[in-house]
């Protein structure tokens, strides 16, 4: 679900860009004050599993297909103000590096894939979630808050569509919503399994989301994670290239797509160029990308923390 460049308006990309940045601006004001070495690492490795599952498109139905978005396993894991700055940091990775989601459409997909899903999934998953609620009930609050989110953040980029004129409202939000029903199934999916997996080895984790983060008391999570990435991005190759949800909707609802080109990027379609095998160059790409994305998100975390020091000792 990310929007190309040539897919919106200028009238409703700028403002996409302008809500999306002042939430994010917030959201690093809010992030800065609980920056442990914990918290720093957890996020980096969330964002680098969170680009490598993205990477794994699965088949739908009709020779269509969805793929995982991780804005609610984020905020699950993580709280909604770091959940929002980690999907900031996979979508400008894949907008810049791989061509994935436009440069003038980048605070869209920031507003639906940062903001929204986000939002949607941790405020779903708070109002379910008790300190008292079974393993269960929790994976069941995780796979609703993740289909959820899944949907909205679909029906906020229909709503972006129609507002550009490029589809019609009705038509463009139904097909959205009716495919993104079924991709959240997925989503729901994996992040009930990511949950899970979280439940089994260290379940503080979860109930003290969004605090700083002891680095010793998530070793071993954050290298099932960061495990998790690899193996992910290793197995790129087996994505299917049918079109997704938006795609789908795109052409059959809204008007002819503008062929416009931004930027080159240096791994356009997420293939390592110069690589004659077509496997070996996604599964290359793949893995450059997730190391690109923890060391980006690790990097600019590690500034705003001592950014925060600076300011307190002047």
């Amino acid at each position: 679900m990310h929007i190309p460049d040539g897919m919106l308006e200028a009238r409703t990309w700028i403002p996409a860009w302008l809500g999306s940045a002042g939430v994010l601006a917030y959201g690093i004001r809010r992030v800065r004050q609980t920056l442990s070495d914990g918290t720093i690492v957890m996020m980096a490795v969330m964002a680098a599993l969170i680009f490598a599952l993205q990477m794994l498109n699965f088949p739908v139905a009709g020779g269509t297909s969805g793929h995982f978005a991780g804005g609610a396993a984020a905020a699950i894991v993580l709280g909604l103000w770091p959940a929002m700055l980690v999907m900031a940091a996979v979508l400008t990775v894949q907008a810049l590096f791989f061509a994935d989601g436009g440069i003038t459409a980048l605070g869209a997909n920031m507003l639906t894939l940062a903001v929204v899903a986000p939002l949607v999934g941790w405020t779903v998953h708070r109002i379910i979630v008790r300190p008292t609620s079974s393993r269960g009930a929790r994976l069941g609050a995780s796979f609703a808050a993740a289909w959820l989110s899944c949907v909205s953040a679909a029906i906020v980029a229909a709503l972006m569509l129609w507002l550009s004129g490029r589809a019609p409202l009705v038509p463009v939000v139904g097909v959205m919503s009716m495919w993104h029903a079924l991709i959240g199934i997925g989503e729901g999916a994996i992040t009930a399994g990511l949950v899970g997996y979280l439940l089994a080895v260290r379940p503080d984790l979860l109930d003290d989301a969004g605090r700083p983060i002891d680095m010793r008391v998530a070793r071993k999570a954050l290298v099932g994670l960061g495990a998790l990435a690899l193996v992910a991005a290793g197995l790129s190759f087996v994505a299917s290239s049918s079109p997704d949800g938006l795609e789908y909707a795109y052409e059959h609802v809204g008007g002819a797509l503008a062929d416009v080109t931004l930027l080159s990027s240096p791994m356009p379609d997420y293939l390592m160029p110069g690589i004659g095998n077509e496997t070996l160059a996604g599964i290359l790409a793949g893995i450059v990308g997730v190391i690109v994305t923890g060391v980006l998100a690790y990097t600019l975390l590690t500034a705003l923390r001592a950014r925060r020091a600076a300011d307190t000792a002047e």
